[in-house]
């Protein structure tokens, strides 16, 4: 009786929590036998709007289910006893009408048959889903929205993948258009400055020769010009080039003014004064071009003021700044137009400059500061006359080189040149007549100046041509790509063409001297090394050994005159950019020969004699370029030696470094 006792009192415990349990979840269970009245539990009909004192009833269940779901209910009782299969549970929702509020029940049924599949009894459970219903309708109407925002998404970007590509389209267009027009700018501007070199070597009165001396100025101007709008137009941004150089700052706003009052305008323009402070040493080291650029719209603006303007350069503890300044008492800014304004701040940061409005009483216009930079000694400034560079070959032995233009005025000019510099000269009109001379005539030339576009056969399919030649010697002949028509990305792929190397018109006389020294230097250390009798039969020894442990691995007058003029940080930057894409390109070497990869082996090739050449490591640029004509298994026998002749440069380029100033 006591373990009686024990366990109804445990099933009541038992049977409250449970209770409990059901009336948190919302939740009520009921159940009927056949021939029995249904019986549930005491939540039951609280969760149907019944009352709680009367006993659960199929009619008062009835009445509590909303008019509007009766008959589907009550199909599905029919359905349930007559064809529900037993032993699982089956769900049915329905609304019910509680307390004057519409609420939804979820009912869980399940069906009990005897052996001969006759009723027995069931058993179920009913939930109140009311806020499960809302939850999913809320999350059903979140579902369409976010496919109906990804439908827009993808209309979105299929109509800016259209933007895009018509954007690309246009920017073709746009590139094609500058590259035809540089090319007719370029071409005439090619005999202009040409021409007046040549007449400067002449002898001229002095009135004569100041004036030829703008000329040339507004022509060096006007190509460094066209350079920056083709440069400016393929990228918004980016450094532009610099060039700097020894700069007297008195002889250069000197030439500003005389380009102004001397022709600068065809109106007329308002005088202007120049002052500068006495205490100001001669030279700074900047980039001429950059710092006429800056003046010239800065003078243009004042101009418009119709006043006279004043240029004053005064010492400051870091530099030197230039005022340039009329009357005037707004303030308003110099250029209100904002892309000139980012032209302007993007010249100043080319050259390291800084332009801030004038903070003067009843004056108006700007301060450019520039950092100081002294001229390192033996750098001479950039008004001074150049002097030439004669070619690495003994006295006596005129070397011949072929031009190769359609154009009279560019052939003229390139001949006239070379014979100021000592070369002799022929000349072609096309790659044809360049191809005949070449392979048939009896001429033996040094080096060739291909021009691109040209009639009959391009340059392109002339260099072709003389690369396939039998003899070896036309594998070696040093061609120079001249060309008006091409961008920075097809100069740097001409050399996979053919070409030893690249230059653009108008072509001025120090890079013309500087281009052929330094590709006659190379072709000499090929024939040192390439003079076998079998030039398809190359070895490593007599291919690479002069050029494992040379003297000099870098020119260092060539390596002086790129360093010396930079201030201290730019030396350095220079210094550790060449160092680290010497060593980057030589492992790209080695890696791009570990997966087999002939076009990862001729890009790094290709850059790591790019590279050297700029570097002044003429040694290593003629050794890569022995090393990019063998075949690949070659090839990769000469890395180890390769990699130590870097080494070298790398060397050689520190201890040149340290030396800079002690010299």
């Amino acid at each position: 009786m006591e373990r009686e006792s024990e366990l109804r009192a445990r099933l009541e415990r038992e049977t409250q929590h449970l209770i409990r349990a059901q009336r948190t979840a919302r939740m009520a269970t009921f159940h009927r036998y056949r021939g029995s009245r249904m019986a549930a539990s005491p939540a039951f009909n609280s969760l149907l709007g019944i009352d709680t004192q009367a006993k659960a009833s199929e009619q008062a269940l009835w009445e509590s289910i909303h008019p509007f779901d009766r008959d589907k209910i009550q199909r599905a009782e029919t359905a349930f006893y007559q064809s529900a299969e037993a032993g699982i549970d089956h769900e049915y929702d329905c609304r019910i009408l509680r307390d004057g509020e519409i609420r939804w029940i979820r009912w869980i049924i399940r069906k009990e048959v005897d052996e001969q599949g006759r009723f027995v009894s069931f058993i179920g459970a009913i939930q109140d889903i009311t806020e499960q219903r809302a939850s999913e309708r809320r999350a059903r109407a979140l579902a369409l929205v976010a496919e109906r925002r990804v439908k827009q998404l993808t209309r979105l970007s299929e109509a800016l993948r259209e933007s895009r590509h018509a954007a690309e389209a246009a920017l073709r267009v746009k590139a094609d258009f500058l590259a035809a027009v540089s090319h007719d700018i370029r071409t005439p501007l090619n005999g202009i400055m040409g021409m007046l070199h040549l007449l400067s070597l002449d002898t001229l009165r002095v009135d004569q020769h100041e004036r030829l001396g703008i000329a040339q100025d507004a022509a060096n101007q006007l190509h460094r010009y066209i350079e920056d709008v083709i440069d400016m137009a393929q990228t918004d941004e980016g450094a532009l080039e610099y060039w700097p150089q020894a700069v007297d700052i008195r002889v250069q706003l000197e030439a500003v003014i005389r380009f102004w009052q001397g022709g600068g305008r065809q109106e007329p323009t308002p005088s202007l004064d120049l002052d500068i402070d006495p205490s100001l040493g001669g030279t700074l080291v900047t980039d001429p071009v950059r710092l006429r650029q800056i003046l010239n719209v800065c003078i243009e603006r004042l101009a418009e003021r119709g006043v006279p303007i004043r240029l004053r350069v005064e010492r400051q503890p870091e530099g030197i700044d230039i005022l340039l300044s009329c009357r005037g008492e707004e303030q308003a800014r110099l250029v209100a137009d904002p892309r000139q304004r980012a032209l302007l701040k993007r010249l100043a940061a080319t050259i390291g400059a800084q332009i801030r409005p004038l903070n003067a009483k009843a004056r108006v216009g700007i301060v450019l500061s520039l950092a100081a930079a002294e001229a390192s000694p033996g750098v001479q400034p950039e008004f001074s006359a150049p002097e030439e560079t004669p070619h690495p070959w003994p006295e006596g032995d005129t070397l011949r080189v072929l031009v190769v233009d359609d154009i009279e005025t560019n052939r003229v000019v390139l001949t006239q040149l070379l014979q100021v510099m000592g070369y002799a000269s022929d000349v072609a009109c096309d790659g044809d007549e360049a191809v005949e001379k070449l392979l048939h005539g009896g001429e033996a030339y040094a080096v060739v100046l291909m021009d691109l576009r040209m009639p009959r056969m391009s340059g392109e399919e002339a260099v072709a041509c003389i690369r396939a030649a039998a003899d070896p010697r036309w594998k070696r002949l040093p061609i120079v790509a001249v060309t008006a028509h091409a961008g920075r990305e097809e100069l740097a792929a001409l050399s996979a063409q053919g070409f030893t190397e690249a230059m653009t018109k108008p072509v001025d006389h120090q890079r013309l001297s500087a281009v052929l020294r330094r590709v006659l230097d190379a072709g000499a250390l090929d024939d040192a090394t390439l003079d076998v009798p079998d030039d398809d039969a190359l070895s490593y020894e007599t291919t690479l050994a002069p050029d494992l442990s040379p003297s000099m691995p870098i020119e260092p007058d060539y390596f002086r005159t790129l360093f010396k003029p930079l201030a201290a940080s730019r030396r350095e930057l220079l210094l550790k950019v060449a160092i680290d894409d010497l060593d980057r390109l030589i492992q790209e070497l080695e890696a791009g020969h570990a997966r087999n990869s002939a076009e990862d082996i001729e890009r790094a090739a290709h850059s790591l004699k790019g590279v050297s050449g700029n570097f002044g490591a003429f040694s290593l640029m003629a050794a890569v370029e022995a090393y990019r004509a063998l075949p690949t298994d070659e090839a990769a026998a000469r890395l180890p030696a390769l990699r130590k002749q870097v080494a070298g440069v790398i060397e050689h380029a520190r201890d040149l470094f340290a030396d800079l100033d002690s010299k």
